[in-house]
């Protein structure tokens, strides 16, 4: 959320700054990896199956947003730098948002949120414990993140938090929701869609 943060007051920086953003991440994540729970997906074929209905919906339902005309990070990285330094950036962006960000981002929302919300003592819930509060706000959290597509994010977000109550399974779902990235990724390279790449401006520049 920071780096998001500060990506959004640096609006030429976007692809420059992810490669920084996903060491810097990869290495948290590797520090504290002993500490974690098992991320072995238990259910390997469903999961991936739940990624690709997770790209469905999310590309499925794009069209019937209201889209306004945000300033947007993120664009076109062929269009912004020479082919083999915009190859290599996408091929960050792409390690990024399918290995490291459905790690990160399920460990603390389904991880930790969704358990901290029944109990301050957040790891003597057992993973996928079902309470409606917790449940619903952090499925409204994750939507928020991701800006004006928050609708598409609470679809894929309940998607997301079904599949985990069913499977109690941390690998499941960050599988799940790698696969729906990897796809929307590739998605945004061949059809020459960029929109779902993007993040919205907090400032329009800063001349």
């Amino acid at each position: 959320m920071a780096f998001l943060s500060v990506e959004s007051y640096f609006p030429n920086q976007h692809y420059t700054l992810y490669p920084i953003k996903t060491i810097l991440v990869a290495a948290v994540l590797a520090w504290y990896w002993r500490l974690l729970p098992s991320l072995i997906p238990a259910a390997t074929m469903p999961s991936l199956w739940v990624g690709v209905a997770g790209v469905v919906l999310w590309i499925g339902l794009d069209p019937i947003l209201v889209h306004y005309d945000h300033p947007l990070i993120g664009r076109n990285p062929f269009q912004l730098y020479p082919v083999v330094y915009a190859w290599w950036l996408f091929g960050f962006r792409l390690v990024g948002i399918t290995v490291c960000v459905p790690v990160m981002e399920e460990l603390f929302w389904r991880g930790f949120l969704m358990r901290w919300l029944i109990k301050e003592d957040f790891t003597s819930v057992p993973l996928g414990t079902y309470q409606p509060f917790s449940f619903w706000i952090t499925t409204a959290c994750f939507a928020v993140t991701h800006g004006p597509e928050w609708p598409l994010g609470v679809v894929v977000g309940l998607l997301y938090g079904v599949w985990f109550v069913r499977t109690k399974s941390l690998g499941n779902i960050m599988l799940a929701h790698g696969v729906t990235n990897l796809l929307m990724t590739l998605y945004c390279l061949i059809a020459n869609d960029w929109h779902f790449l993007s993040i919205v401006a907090l400032v329009p520049s800063l001349k």
